[in-house]
């Protein structure tokens, strides 16, 4: 399985396994439902921490990776006044527009890193989970936070539509996957059995995310995964099954991404899919892709 796994991401892109390897730095973002940017940074640096600030992202930081043990004990992570995360899932959270007034569903919440994020934005955020120990965590995690107008829900998330029919202004899909980016070391659990059952649980979430949002609106899909039958496959089965959905395309901020692939193993797919990114490996970044997808008015 392993020739099989790295035949298949070489010719995805060879710069892929080898950064899998290589981790230099980790991400975090500071919580604005406990502490402003000036108070948590005060914390951090009066026990040594000397965050560098990412660019394109307001209030993200980053440190060595060396320093990864070390915050954990930190007042400024005891006291939630800053969550870590990793580059490329706040890029993908940044990356759905919410307005002050909008209604936010996050289908596959678990741990709610993200929800956290929409919730500092948004009016009000669904969060959906549907393994039962997953979903006491991610609610933990919220009311350690202090956010206040997050929903929670444990519910299998490819059956929301039917009683949420085009509720939700903005939807984000970070779908279960095979996992790929985080495969670092021996490979030993993943196998193309894997792959094929993620990509149909994900056109089914997808379905379901699509149809729970307004006419009109924008979501996200993501996964942390390289396989394209699990990303691209997915949204060129969308933009088939719907055909007035559309791409809006995505402009990173950082040079480590790549188009997606138009063509995989005889299927080619949608060119609209290239509206798409595919976020390579470096540093604070895991590999990971996403969409915008804008649902069509009728």
């Amino acid at each position: 399985m392993e020739e099989l796994f790295q035949e298949r991401i070489k010719r995805i892109d060879p710069r892929i396994l080898p950064a899998l390897q290589e981790r230099s730095t980790f991400s975090f973002r500071i919580n604005h439902h406990r502490f402003t940017t000036p108070e948590a940074l005060a914390l951090l640096q009066a026990q040594g921490f000397q965050p560098q600030p990412v660019p394109w992202a307001q209030d993200v930081f980053t440190l060595p990776i060396h320093e990864r043990k070390r915050i954990v004990h930190a007042q400024a992570y005891t006291q939630k006044a800053i969550y870590i995360q990793n580059l490329s899932s706040i890029f993908a959270a940044y990356s759905l527009p919410i307005g002050p007034e909008d209604w936010v569903l996050d289908l596959a919440a678990a741990p709610g890193g993200k929800s956290l994020i929409f919730s500092e934005r948004a009016a009000k955020v669904s969060a959906v989970e549907p393994d039962r120990k997953r979903f006491f965590r991610m609610r933990r995690n919220f009311k350690e936070h202090g956010a206040k107008n997050i929903q929670t829900y444990n519910k299998d998330g490819r059956f929301v539509y039917r009683s949420c029919p085009q509720w939700f202004d903005k939807v984000f899909l970070d779908a279960p996957c095979s996992s790929e980016a985080h495969i670092d070391g021996e490979v030993t659990w993943w196998s193309l059995r894997r792959v094929h059952r993620f990509a149909k649980l994900q056109k089914e979430l997808i379905v379901s995310a699509y149809e729970s949002l307004k006419p009109g609106g924008v979501m996200i899909y993501a996964t942390c995964t390289f396989a394209p039958e699990e990303n691209e496959g997915v949204i060129d089965f969308l933009l088939k099954r719907y055909p007035t959905s559309d791409l809006e395309p995505i402009e990173p901020p950082f040079d480590n991404w790549m188009e997606p692939l138009l063509e995989w193993e005889g299927k080619r797919f949608d060119e609209r899919v290239l509206r798409g990114v595919r976020i390579l490996p470096k540093g604070g970044f895991s590999g990971f892709f996403l969409a915008k997808i804008r649902k069509g008015l009728v």
